[in-house]
């Protein structure tokens, strides 16, 4: 009976601190987001690091990055030919590789620190890392 007139207690106190707190809808101040909410609000400020990187360089970076920088010389972006995107991606210091799904072409891209961007340098078949310094060359998996 004791434990019983305690589970009663318990759930009847629970039933009031629930009813206290009231709605949202009756409250004058908004309510907060919850973490859930909060990934969906717009985005602020810088773009957020990925795991590893350094703000002072551009390496690690993702395909669709260096596809942005490709499509921003558009010289380049019309002689080779994306397809479906870049593949392959290879970072060392303030260089890049990347393979084109399309044609099979290597872009070469370098991560102008000034102006905080990656930018593409060249592209095609042979010789795409020859802008390149000799020792960044002998890191990216796609100068060989």
């Amino acid at each position: 009976m004791r434990y019983t007139l305690l589970a009663v207690f318990a759930g009847a106190a629970a039933t009031l601190a629930a009813c206290s707190g009231g709605s949202a809808s009756n409250s004058q101040t908004p309510a907060r987001p919850t973490p859930d909410q909060t990934s969906l609000l717009p985005q602020t400020g810088p773009a957020p690091l990925k795991p590893g990187a350094s703000p002072q360089a551009g390496c690690p970076v993702d395909a669709a990055t260096l596809e942005k920088a490709l499509a921003g010389n558009e010289q380049l972006a019309a002689a080779v030919q994306l397809g479906t995107g870049l593949t392959d991606v290879s970072c060392a210091k303030d260089y890049a590789t990347a393979r084109t799904e399309g044609d099979r072409a290597t872009v070469l891209f370098n991560y102008d620190a000034t102006r905080k961007m990656w930018v593409a340098l060249a592209g095609g078949p042979k010789n795409a890392c020859d802008k390149a310094p000799a020792e960044i060359r002998k890191e990216l998996k796609n100068c060989g």
